[in-house]
């Protein structure tokens, strides 16, 4: 040990230590008692998240309250990223449930609830607790066949997810809100008979469609709604995403891409785009929210056929203004395609699922692009790890944790894997 550095005073010591990279602190914490106790100090722990994490724009969950643990994980992660190395998963955790084709982390909380939805005869909106691996509940409707689902964007909404299903036998179809409470229950807020399903919700708000032409953005608690003119006729384009920021509405389609200027108030009025802008043929979009002064990423998935060899595309773009800017272009080759199954992060890494090509095995692959965790020109692509069954069918990513959650569409529930 250093005996020049353990003479300073606690307070020059605290000052010095907010220099360190995180694994030297902790190696600094083993040398002695009294560097223990002061590593331990919720200012140097604050002091190494601003200068470490923030300062890097690195992911983080500010669910975590111990700052030591937050800015620990929070490194460990971004570590991994920016490491030229495989990214094998940590922890990989398989719930036994039906076959799901939706699964979705829900924001905030802790990280601690995972939403899964099964059809069929078993039809079923699931509550698991990640946090303690195992099923927690389910939301408790019979004979209904469920045709949507999302979560809220805002964690601080009381509406935590939004549901559309068709009743049997009377093919009543209805939209409910659902409260999730701290034990892991579904309990319905509000409801309304409709034919539509939802798309996004953030806060108050809930994006409808009808996977034709109709978009309708609907407020639940004030019972207010405006309709979405896309100008296009009744060919059938069926809505990706939609992006609410504070003055403008963004719609993506498997055609194309409009802009909308949000209204300050829903009285029944038709908004029509002040923009619009075509990606082709898109078979899926992930739009996630931007991180603090950053524009909106946009990743869209296409298909392609070349040489008679079916191709599947991935295309990065950025918006900083209209019309969005292509920053990235992947492509890779496949024996069968999926729509599903793809997510971008706010800090320009993504996760998606690579279908089997002659024979092998599905493939679970991470890129990550230039960006805070990449300082690179070029995007590093990873494989993460394999699927020899071949029945993932959707997923859901949650970087500030670099989880994610793999559903299947057939045999075994649920895989998550933890980076």
């Amino acid at each position: 040990m250093n005996t020049t550095l353990y003479s300073l005073p606690d307070d020059v010591l605290i000052y010095n230590i907010t220099f360190l990279f995180v694994p030297d602190i902790l190696i600094l914490r083993q040398t002695c008692k009294r560097f223990n106790a002061l590593t331990r100090l919720s200012i140097v722990w604050t002091n190494a998240f601003k200068f470490n994490i923030l300062a890097n724009d690195y992911p983080f969950s500010p669910d975590y309250t111990n700052i030591e643990h937050r800015t620990r994980s929070a490194y460990r992660l971004a570590s991994r990223w920016l490491a030229d190395s495989p990214l094998t998963p940590q922890v990989e955790t398989i719930f036994i449930g039906m076959p799901a084709y939706v699964v979705k982390f829900v924001p905030g909380r802790q990280h601690k609830w995972l939403l899964t939805l099964s059809h069929g005869s078993g039809a079923a909106l699931t509550i698991w607790d990640v946090t303690y691996r195992q099923k927690c509940s389910e939301w408790p409707l019979e004979s209904a066949m469920f045709t949507g689902m999302t979560t809220n964007t805002d964690t601080q909404s009381e509406a935590s997810v939004a549901v559309s299903f068709v009743g049997i036998p009377f093919l009543l179809r209805r939209i409910a809100l659902l409260r999730l409470d701290d034990n892991g229950i579904l309990h319905e807020i509000h409801g309304f008979d409709n034919n539509l399903r939802p798309v996004t919700l953030t806060g108050d708000f809930v994006a409808l469609s009808d996977d034709i032409s109709k978009i309708v953005i609907y407020n639940w608690k004030t019972d207010e709604s405006a309709y979405l003119d896309d100008g296009g006729g009744l060919d059938r384009n069926r809505c990706l995403e939609v992006v609410f920021t504070p003055s403008t509405i963004l719609v993506i389609t498997v055609s194309y891409m409009n802009l909308y200027i949000r209204p300050s108030l829903l009285h029944g009025q038709t908004l029509t785009p002040v923009s619009s802008y075509s990606f082709g043929q898109a078979y899926g979009a992930s739009v996630p929210t931007p991180a603090p002064n950053n524009p909106l990423s946009i990743l869209i998935r296409s298909l392609s056929t070349e040489n008679h060899d079916l191709s599947t595309s991935l295309k990065l773009y950025s918006l900083p203004s209209f019309p969005p800017i292509l920053t990235s272009h992947i492509s890779y080759r496949c024996r069968t395609f999926q729509t599903t199954g793809f997510m971008l992060g706010q800090r320009a890494t993504a996760v998606w699922i690579q279908p089997n090509d002659l024979g092998g095995s599905q493939t679970l692959v991470a890129a990550v692009y230039p960006g805070p965790l990449n300082p690179t020109a070029e995007v590093r692509v990873r494989n993460v790890c394999s699927n020899p069954l071949n029945n993932w069918g959707t997923l859901d990513y949650d970087e500030e944790l670099g989880r994610i959650a793999l559903g299947s569409t057939s045999g075994r529930g649920i895989t998550v894997v933890q980076l």
